[in-house]
């Protein structure tokens, strides 16, 4: 009987012996397998999948009529996503050329009575010479006693008559002139606000920038959508990246063109890779809401982070993996080796 018991105690005891070497066995491997991993490659989680985003916003005020494109749709450049109200635009492109249209007349009109006033001003230098002939005849008859004072008198009546009235031709021919100048004035500022209009007009039809996917409607139909303001947020799908930061103390193993490995948490045990394509010139700290303000007597020293963008070499693994899709904000490991 105790043999029996001795025997069980003493299996017990192997089984435990077993156990904790394998448990120490396995500690020295992961142990190895860390410090090896530590000293070759460099490491951070502090990453995700980005992609550039185009903000579609309409360049005029108006309330949205109509929206072609729901989250979710892919959609190509120069394809129409938004109309605005029109209405008001409308009714004042046809006030700008209802006025243009009168001050194109007004400037016929005046143009007509310029000729008259020149042709006038021709007539009255005909009669103003007529005149001055008479005068001279006139006074030269006077002075031989061939005509009385009076007939005289009348003859020099009349030549300042006649000087008179190419004076007055003159004049009207230049406030014909400046009536044509005010006409052709209005004209270019009703032509002016008819093409402001009309720019305002193909404005409020709004396309997509660029082509991609649409990741956000802010509006609806029926907001007043203001300029600048987005109605949707379009993500190019074609052109991902990583983003990432690494820790300052890490920065001189990178360089532009460093080969990259990593993996999103989205695909447990599929690798991706990539190079290195932009290494910030400053902190991510350098652009915060607050900066950091070491002043004397508060500081406390942190690591800083720079931010570092991945180019994705082989993003698109659909002949292995056709359920694969990576997607704008997933989150992402890196692994980058020292050397």
């Amino acid at each position: 009987m105790e043999t029996t018991e001795e025997n069980k105690n003493k299996g017990r005891r192997i089984r435990a012996y077993v156990a904790l070497s394998l448990v120490v066995v396995a500690l020295v491997i992961f142990g190895w397998q860390w410090y090896k991993s530590y000293t070759t490659f460099i490491t951070t989680d502090d990453a995700y999948v980005d992609a550039d985003k185009v903000a579609v916003s309409p360049k005029v005020l108006g309330r949205i009529a109509a929206i072609y494109a729901a989250e979710g749709d892919s959609v190509t450049k120069g394809e129409l996503l938004v109309e605005l109200d029109s209405t008001d635009l409308v009714a004042q492109k046809q006030q700008s050329v209802a006025a243009r249209n009168q001050a194109s007349a007004a400037s016929s009109q005046a143009v007509a009575k310029y000729n008259f006033d020149l042709a006038s001003i021709k007539v009255q230098e005909v009669a103003l010479e007529k005149a001055k002939e008479d005068l001279d005849r006139a006074k030269l008859q006077f002075d031989n006693k061939v005509l009385t004072k009076e007939q005289y008198d009348h003859a020099k009546k009349t030549y300042e008559s006649s000087q008179a009235q190419l004076d007055a031709a003159k004049a009207q021919v230049n406030v014909s002139k400046s009536m044509i100048e005010s006409a052709e004035s209005t004209i270019r500022t009703a032509g002016a606000q008819v093409n402001t209009v009309q720019t305002q007009l193909r404005n409020t039809r709004i396309y997509a920038p660029s082509s991609g996917r649409i990741a956000k409607r802010w509006q609806l139909p029926g907001d007043v959508a203001q300029p600048g303001q987005p109605v949707f947020t379009i993500t190019k799908d074609s052109a991902l990246y990583i983003t990432s930061f690494f820790e300052e103390t890490k920065i001189a193993y990178l360089h532009i063109g460093k080969k990259v490995e990593f993996a999103v948490d989205a695909f447990p045990g599929v690798t991706f890779t990539g190079e290195v394509s932009y290494i910030a010139s400053n902190t991510a700290s350098q652009f915060s809401l607050i900066p950091p303000n070491n002043a004397s007597g508060n500081f406390t020293k942190v690591t800083q982070r720079i931010p570092i963008r991945i180019s994705i070499l082989d993003w698109d693994k659909k002949d292995k993996y056709p359920h694969l899709k990576l997607v704008a904000g997933m989150s992402a490991f890196l692994k980058i080796r020292k050397d």
